[in-house]
């Protein structure tokens, strides 16, 4: 009897949440439509909602950064830069997928191995596209996968962003063993130099992974390019056709965002 009561509960619970995603969202919604600073008799007519609740929750926005309110006698309230930060995250991640998506599939054909491409997020580097190879093996990872910054695709950022935007991770990985720093960052100071990483058996035995710098223009990073295989059977020399072709592909997908 308990248990179904507790259970009963918890469903209330997550509907009640699910429906405040639901209310919040459509208030962001407005603002995205309108396209200028609304009061707030203009986003109750708008939204059907009533004043209060509308408050309360245009109150919780602004403390996020969501919204901006102005300090005018009749307040008004315009979409914030947490929330322009997001949308061009968004923005940005979509136009990397869709101008590497071809190359993508062009490399994974050419070398029959696992390609991934990630972008920078604020839990770290995020698979936003995973070609698995023919090759009968699991890796365990897919598109929508973070990794730490000890693999090859985290040592990227970690090599081509600012430091501070990825020292949260690095402090984390470090207090936790899996960075050892001068060590690690001897290496970073090498991926600058060459533009790839390499790691074995970093976080999956017996896989090793080569990762290769995406650039906007002037070299601002966009994100990395990976590639994915068994570790003894995957040559990742310098020299290698994998590394070679990889460089190379993450160069033509540089170029077809706006490197030069």
């Amino acid at each position: 009897m308990g248990g179904s009561m507790n259970d009963s509960k918890k469903r209330m619970e997550l509907s009640q949440r699910v429906q405040s995603i639901e209310v919040g969202f459509s208030i962001l919604r407005a603002f995205a439509l309108k396209k200028e600073p609304m009061s707030l008799r203009e986003l109750a007519d708008v939204t059907l909602l009533h004043k209060s609740q509308l408050y309360r929750y245009l109150n919780s926005f602004v403390q996020l950064g969501i919204l901006i309110r102005d300090e005018h006698e009749n307040p008004r309230w315009s979409l914030g830069h947490e929330l322009i930060l997001l949308g061009t995250a968004a923005k940005e991640g979509l136009e990397i997928t869709k101008q590497a998506y071809p190359l993508v599939i062009q490399l994974n054909d050419q070398l029959n191995e696992t390609v991934a491409l990630s972008v920078w997020r604020e839990r770290g580097p995020f698979f936003v596209h995973w070609e698995k190879s023919k090759k009968p093996i699991t890796i365990g990872l897919n598109t929508g996968s973070y990794v730490p910054l000890y693999t090859a695709t985290g040592r990227i950022f970690r090599a081509f962003l600012p430091n501070d935007v990825t020292n949260h991770l690095y402090q984390h990985e470090v207090l936790s063993g899996k960075i050892v720093p001068d060590e690690y960052d001897s290496e970073i100071a090498d991926i600058r130099q060459k533009r790839v990483a390499v790691t074995k058996s970093s976080l999956i035995s017996g896989i090793t992974s080569i990762s290769s710098p995406i650039f906007y223009s002037s070299e601002k990073l966009a994100g990395a390019l990976s590639v994915v295989g068994v570790a003894n059977e995957m040559d990742v020399s310098l020299d290698s056709k994998t590394v070679k072709e990889l460089l190379e592909t993450a160069m033509q997908i540089s170029q077809r965002i706006g490197y030069y």
